[in-house]
C-alpha cells in the first residue's frame, strides 16, 4: 500500500512556470495588436481607393450621359478640371478629411472613327489617384 504525503506533495506550478507562460502569452498579444494595427491601416486605403473610384465612376457617368452631338466631344482635350462639387465655388471634394480633385480628358474618334475615349482621372490629397476609361459612340 502506498501512502501519500500532503506535505511533500508538489503538484500545481512554480513561480518560473507561470512567468515564462505569461511570457509566451504577452508575445502572442503583441502579435495580435500589430495585425490588428495593420488590418485597420489596410482597411483605410481601401476606403480611400473605394472614395476615388466612386468619384471617377460618378463624373465618367455625367460626361457619357450628355448626347452624342454635345461640343464636349467635338474636339480633344486633355486634364481639364472636372467640378466635383458642384453646390459650391469650389472645384474639389472633401471625404472624411481627404482632398480629392478630378480632370478628364476626352479624344474624338479613338481607337476608331465614330467611338470617342473618355477618361477620368480622380487625385487624393495623398496623391494617389484613379483612372477611368469608356468609349462613346459619337455617330
Amino acid at each position: 500500500m502506498r501512502f501519500i504525503d500532503y506535505k511533500t506533495d508538489e503538484s500545481g506550478f512554480s513561480l518560473l512556470e507561470l512567468l515564462v507562460a505569461l511570457f509566451v502569452l504577452s508575445i502572442g498579444l503583441l502579435g495580435t495588436a500589430s495585425l490588428t494595427t495593420t488590418a485597420i491601416f489596410s482597411s483605410r486605403i481601401a476606403q480611400n481607393i473605394t472614395v476615388e473610384t466612386n468619384m471617377a465612376r460618378s463624373a465618367l457617368d455625367e460626361i457619357f450621359s450628355r448626347p452624342q452631338d454635345d461640343a464636349i466631344f467635338l474636339a480633344a482635350v486633355t486634364t481639364i478640371a472636372y467640378d466635383l462639387d458642384t453646390s459650391t465655388a469650389d472645384w474639389t471634394r472633401s471625404v472624411q478629411g481627404e482632398v480629392y480633385s478630378a480632370n478628364y480628358s476626352i479624344t474624338p474618334n479613338n481607337p476608331i472613327m465614330g467611338l470617342t475615349q473618355i477618361s477620368v482621372t480622380v487625385i487624393s490629397s495623398n496623391n494617389r489617384s484613379a483612372t477611368l476609361t469608356t468609349f462613346k459612340d459619337t455617330i
